[in-house]
């Protein structure tokens, strides 16, 4: 029996033709390799600091209050994102409970969504292996599969970025309805982090016209006029009824969240024009190592191929032209990169029979090199695990037993895809890749529940919840996101009010719940009552004389929580961590 006839019995996913395997098979494969990579540990480790824990609360606060129109954290209006994504969490959260789980799931499904999209754009531009395989590089890409589980507008945003952007090309290949998908997803891309989700699509598609020199005609054949009215009608009422309501809203979110933090490099995260490279370089590992071998000059030419060019570039490009700079923000640029770098693999895998690369094994030099890049990859990240002590990160130490896990794993992997490459059983050399970073993606997972307490105060504010629940809750100087969200209670702020500055402004009681310096906190230390204080090691060391007897209930991290000793009702002491 032939090499390929061996091939194509071993994986047909890969191999077979496009109608030898019911479809629906492809999918549920790709649904259960994403469900394998987003939903695994989703709700076993704490909320992170700052983001995931300030989404949380201001969707607890709507599910408690019954308010969906202004988002509120700590019972103040908090106006910087619009607020689709806080009302699928608060729709999570009535469904399934207020948990961790229940906050993250959202954004799983937002990933899944930008998979399964990625997969029918390559199946009807491209073809079946093509969708297989981008689907499957984008499950696995360790960037994207790390903020499926992350719970920020970006994972939401990437997903309806991608299908709008894929819903107009495939509208330009076939017309139909496509275009009033992307007009709805871009509707809700606004709705999700405002005029970037409708910018990105539209921008991709006027540079690609630009360039095929098919402008003339493109506001008849996209049914322009109309669409953007669609999408208007989507995400205009609740900016309109916002700019109504509160007051300086339309200065504070248009001018300095967009405009400023767009323009102004000291606004917020200011970064080197060249950021994101690196980011994209190291968030696709390994495929990233892959691509300086891909032949798509022997590929068929596909108009596909440049638009996919064109979509990464415009995100890539424009993001890094912005002051503001986030690992995050890239995310959009990561499905039409995936679909590249499937283009460029199966170019290798099956040249077309046209092509000079058709005249050799289909196992090209990219091919066979990629088992012993995973295995070298393997042992660097063994050798870094077996160095975490030198590194000055003590998140390195924390994931350690985690890092000899995925090492071990890319190291058996190289070695099951170097054989089945070797064996010239493409399909499954390439089946054996993606199996190998599902799984170590899955370990990566306990990662992150060791390196939990460097990122997340979930388990000092749950000791807070369970040693004081009828406490008032002082944060000093620095407001701790969880614990709102883990005492379910507003709590008071002493020191900078950062993103509370523009609700804080509003509130009619802010005086109550805003102090302005130690004395006043100190005063409420010796009112009646309870009165839980969150604050910095060095400060308790510093103010300990004037904060008298008191008991440590929580430590985590540089924080520590303390109370009055006789204002705690336990018969059992407290022990101190």
């Amino acid at each position: 029996m032939s090499g390929t006839a061996r091939n194509e019995i071993a994986s047909p996913a890969f191999a077979a033709p496009p109608a030898a395997t019911p479809l629906a098979y492809d999918v549920a494969a790709i649904v259960a390799l994403s469900l394998a990579v987003c939903m695994f540990h989703l709700g076993s480790f704490g909320l992170w600091e700052p983001d995931e824990a300030r989404y949380a609360e201001i969707a607890r606060e709507m599910l408690q209050s019954g308010n969906i129109l202004v988002p509120h954290l700590n019972y103040v209006a908090y106006v910087e994102k619009p607020p689709l994504l806080y009302w699928l969490t608060t729709l999570s959260f009535w469904i399934f409970g207020v948990s961790e789980f229940a906050a993250r799931l959202p954004v799983a499904l937002s990933a899944i969504a930008g998979i399964l999209a990625t997969y029918l754009f390559a199946l009807r531009a491209f073809g079946r292996r093509h969708a297989i395989l981008a689907a499957a590089i984008l499950a696995t890409t360790p960037l994207y599969a790390l903020m499926a589980q992350v719970l920020t507008t970006d994972m939401t945003l990437t997903a309806l970025v991608t299908i709008a952007t894929f819903a107009l090309y495939l509208h330009w290949q076939e017309g139909g309805r496509w275009c009033w998908i992307a007009y709805v997803a871009m509707g809700l891309a606004v709705m999700t982090k405002g005029p970037v989700g409708a910018a990105l699509p539209i921008l991709s598609m006027l540079i690609w016209l630009a360039l095929k020199r098919e402008l003339r005609g493109a506001v008849a054949k996209f049914r322009t006029i109309p669409g953007l009215l669609l999408t208007t009608l989507i995400a205009a009422p609740w900016f309109v009824m916002m700019t109504m309501r509160e007051p300086g809203f339309a200065d504070f979110y248009f001018i300095g969240e967009h405009i400023r933090r767009a323009f102004e490099t000291d606004y917020s995260h200011s970064e080197a024009f060249y950021f994101y490279l690196p980011v994209l370089a190291i968030g696709l590992l390994p495929w990233t190592l892959l691509v300086p071998l891909l032949t798509w000059r022997e590929a068929a030419r596909k108009p596909a191929r440049s638009f996919c060019l064109v979509a990464a570039g415009v995100t890539v490009i424009a993001f890094s032209c912005a002051s503001a700079k986030l690992i995050p923000y890239i995310l959009p640029a990561v499905p039409p990169l995936a679909v590249l770098i499937a283009d460029g693999l199966v170019a290798c895998a099956w040249p077309s029979a046209e092509s000079r690369a058709a005249r050799r094994p289909p196992d090209s030099r990219i091919l066979v090199e990629s088992g012993p890049m995973l295995a070298l990859l393997g042992i660097g990240v063994i050798v870094a695990a077996i160095a975490a002590p030198q590194f000055r990160t003590p998140y390195v130490m924390a994931a350690r037993p985690a890092l000899y896990a995925i090492g071990a794993i890319l190291l058996a992997g190289g070695v099951v895809t170097t054989s089945m490459f070797v064996a010239r059983r493409t399909a499954a050399g390439l089946g054996a890749i993606v199996v190998t970073l599902a799984l170590a993606l899955i370990a990566g997972g306990w990662a992150r529940l060791e390196t939990e307490p460097m990122r997340s105060y979930a388990a000092l504010s749950r000791a807070i919840a369970e040693k004081a629940p009828d406490a008032d809750i002082i944060c000093y100087h620095r407001y701790v996101q969880s614990l709102p969200f883990y005492n379910r209670k507003r709590v008071v702020l002493l020191g900078g009010r950062t993103e509370l500055d523009f609700g804080s402004h509003l509130d009619p009681d802010a005086r109550e719940w805003f102090m302005n310096n130690d004395d006043q906190m100190f005063r409420r230390w010796e009112q009646p009552g309870p009165v839980v204080i969150v604050l910095d090691a060095i400060d308790l060391a510093r103010m300990r004389e004037r904060f008298g007897e008191f008991d440590v209930i929580a430590v985590e991290g540089k924080k520590r929580a303390i109370i009055r000793r006789e204002r705690i009702s336990r018969r059992e002491p407290i022990t101190l961590n």
